[in-house]
């Protein structure tokens, strides 16, 4: 499948639970992507705003836009690295804060596009909306109202990310420990590595190094970022 297939199933709420994997995976470590997507997103939330005319004229700018490279589930995997290059750190002496800092990124949103002013008006609209703008106690709130409502995988997961966006990672623990980590859980992979995250920035780097070695034994999305770290802690 196509990286703009992707882009346009996302806009459609049509991804699958590998495809929000593979979609997720993307974002965080192939730059092309991510511009496209965040220009995609920008497009979509200028035409809901009624910004129409005021949006032909950027359009201009972005004639040239580069086509997408078909990229795969499997290829995901490898090609994983972060913006402004790894291998720099790794000549480095590094801390467990120094490298929490260097491998953190936010997860992004994967499950729903959040553009307010959707006719669609619901707790999940809303919950993604807050986290995609940074205001992360409130998603917090919201997310935590769903779980306890619904009891599903996403909204734990996003309440657990909130919590680490609010430095407060022994609580994003907590919830990260109440996930049921499950070889067809599609955020299992990202559970362990936030997980192992907030273990290194607890400064608690042998639950860490469990963590990651769990990453580095199976294929995943993380698998190679995980081998990275590794490399780094032991």
């Amino acid at each position: 499948m196509e990286n703009e297939d992707l882009v346009n199933k996302y806009f459609e709420h049509q991804l699958s639970e590998e495809e929000k994997v593979l979609f997720a995976s993307l974002l965080q470590n192939n730059a092309e992507f991510a511009k496209e997507f965040e220009y995609q997103k920008k497009v979509k939330k200028a035409i809901t705003l009624n910004e129409r005319e005021a949006l032909k004229q950027k359009l201009k700018s972005y004639e040239t836009k580069t086509k997408f490279r078909p990229v795969y589930w499997f290829s995901a995997a490898v090609i994983i690295l972060f913006l402004g290059g790894l291998a720099w750190f790794q000549l480095q002496s590094s801390t467990p804060e120094k490298l929490y800092q260097e491998y953190y990124q936010s997860y992004p949103n994967v499950v729903a596009p959040t553009v307010r002013g959707d006719s669609e008006d619901n707790l999940q609209s809303d919950a993604f909306y807050e986290y995609d703008s940074g205001n992360y106690e409130k998603s917090l709130v919201l997310f935590s109202k769903i779980y306890a409502d619904e009891g599903v995988d996403y909204a734990l997961f996003y309440k657990a990310m909130s919590l680490m966006e609010l430095k407060r990672y022994k609580d994003a623990i907590s919830s990260f420990d109440q996930f049921k980590t499950a070889d067809n859980n599609a955020f299992t992979p990202f559970v362990k590595w936030y997980k192992a995250l907030s273990y290194l920035k607890l400064n608690e780097k042998k639950k860490a190094v469990q963590l990651l070695k769990e990453l580095a034994e199976k294929e995943n999305p993380q698998q190679q970022m995980a081998k990275k770290l590794l490399t780094e802690l032991e």
